[in-house]
């Protein structure tokens, strides 16, 4: 049954693929939406390829102390990618076939599941292609952000949970709660979940609902929790003590909360996740799925199982105090969406459990299927428009795909991989220094305007050897004075450096 599964969930993997133009994405860098933040990721996971120390993370911005040492989330998968580059010429973005590999995997186990609820591997598998379908997830599955693997890990966490309460093993449960650290780890909102669980087994434990379930009436899910936290909160004391060390204040690390705004900018900003986020955070199919388990559940809840309704409960409203803690961030930042598929995915859960009770496997396979179909459309439309924009971006301060060199383009022009790049035209912090592979500055560190005083002691103190513009007319007299030698023009790219490259 399980190989049955799996080769039809594969199928249904595939062609959602296909339908998401993959074969295109994974041969791409950063590119498209919030490709700021893809290159941050796309930074670490180049700079393990030099260095591959896993406690050591670097970017490619080297801030005000001249120093590239800086970290957010847990760096394990960057540091993989890392190795697979320096041992191996392909793929070229490794991050992206990491993520893909983790995305097949979290959302089987999702299927297997259903497949332990419904007993039917086509049930089953259509019901992992509806959570798969959702384009937020699809997006930044095989990508460069953090937040869709460790989506991934939960929903890994979730069948190692289901496994350990079919035989009451330990064993199993170590598995979850790994699954769910690494989660956390990666993604400190991905919490919501294992709090939630935790939180609901506490409840009923106070209520001796766990009497013929051995492993959940000991305390071993409350020391499984324990340890996660632990090992998140020591994890995050080392990112602070890190970034402190080497004088880095990179990632978002604090909240955004909606009291700090006024009532015309609240309205604003839900307008904003109405007309941008919730279109592409679930699949039109994937929303009436949900809606469709909503209504089953209002019709039986009093039967729904208390532990099961505490967890819905404590996701939604966990859910809810995350939108309203980092509110601001959900005006432009999608990926902030991921951690809340979570209430979707038990909502699946929930409803596949009341409706193999109550129709029969054909109704569910055809309304499913069809519901499958309409997400994948949907999809379809939304990634088509995302690979638009990375062949095509809205502004000239994100960079195509063939802005990106390769690894040997600047070292052959005569531009060692000790260079120091200064690149005005980009307000974040790695992306055109992602694009040229080397270390150094962008208009993140300095803002619109550069001073003279600033520029000379960049040149003689922490060795700032080139210039790297994507306009020849940004090539000012102020910037002729600090170089003044033209070294190459390459893929849209001019560079320039001092008459004595070391600055002296």
């Amino acid at each position: 049954m399980i190989l049955r599964y799996t080769g039809i969930f594969a199928l249904f993997f595939t062609l959602t693929a296909l339908a998401s133009h993959y074969p295109d994405w994974l041969d791409l860098p950063p590119a498209s939406i919030h490709q700021w933040r893809q290159a941050d990721g796309a930074a670490l996971a180049w700079n393990y390829a030099r260095h591959p120390n896993l406690m050591a993370p670097e970017v490619c911005n080297l801030f005000s102390a001249a120093d590239a040492h800086a970290v957010g989330e847990f760096p394990l998968l960057y540091w993989l990618s890392g190795c697979i580059s320096r041992h191996l010429d392909r793929p070229e973005y490794p991050l992206r076939w990491i993520g893909l590999v983790l995305l097949f995997f979290g959302c089987w186990a999702f299927g297997w599941i259903l497949l332990q609820l419904t007993r039917s591997p086509l049930l089953a598998a259509v019901g992992a292609g509806l959570l798969l379908g959702a384009p937020i997830l699809v997006y930044y599955g095989p990508g460069f952000l953090p937040d869709a693997p460790a989506f991934c890990f939960v929903l890994l966490m979730a069948a190692g949970l289901f496994k350990a309460d079919q035989m009451q093993s330990k064993g199993w449960l170590l598995a979850a709660t790994v699954f769910a650290t690494v989660a956390v780890l990666l993604k400190l909102s991905m919490a919501i979940g294992p709090l939630a669980l935790v939180l609901s087994w506490l409840v009923a434990k106070k209520r001796d609902r766990w009497q013929s379930a051995p492993l959940w009436n000991s305390y071993w899910p409350l020391g499984a929790m324990l340890a996660l936290v632990v090992l998140v909160l020591g994890f995050r004391w080392w990112v602070a003590d890190y970034n402190a060390a080497h004088h880095t204040a990179y990632f978002l690390t604090t909240t955004r909360p909606i009291w700090n705004y006024s009532w015309p900018f609240i309205l604003e900003t839900f307008g904003l996740v109405g007309k941008s986020g919730l279109p592409v955070y679930a699949s039109a199919g994937l929303y009436l799925g949900s809606m469709g388990t909503l209504w089953l559940l209002i019709q039986h809840w009093k039967t729904t199982p208390l532990f099961l309704r505490h967890v819905l409960l404590l996701t939604v409203l966990g859910s809810a105090g995350y939108f309203l803690l980092w509110f601001r961030m959900f005006r432009e930042h999608d990926y902030y969406f991921l951690c809340l598929l979570a209430i979707p995915a038990l909502l699946l859960l929930m409803g596949f459990r009341l409706a193999v009770q109550r129709f029969s496997e054909k109704k569910l396979v055809f309304a499913l299927g069809m519901l499958w179909l309409l997400g994948l459309g949907h999809n379809y439309y939304a990634q088509t428009k995302r690979l638009q924009l990375a062949f095509a971006p809205r502004t000239s301060e994100n960079l195509p795909p063939d802005a990106f060199l390769p690894p040997d383009a600047l070292t052959t022009a005569g531009i060692p991989v000790s260079a120091r790049i200064l690149c005005p035209q980009d307000p974040s912090p790695n992306i055109a220094l992602l694009a040229l592979q080397r270390q150094g500055w962008t208009a993140y560190n300095f803002g619109d305007r550069i001073t003279a005083d600033t520029l000379h002691k960049y040149q003689t103190t922490f060795n700032l050897t080139h210039l790297a513009l994507r306009d020849t007319n940004l090539y000012s007299p102020f910037f002729r004075q600090f170089f003044p030698a033209k070294i190459c023009e390459i893929q849209g790219w001019y560079l320039y450096q001092q008459e004595n490259p070391n600055g002296k």
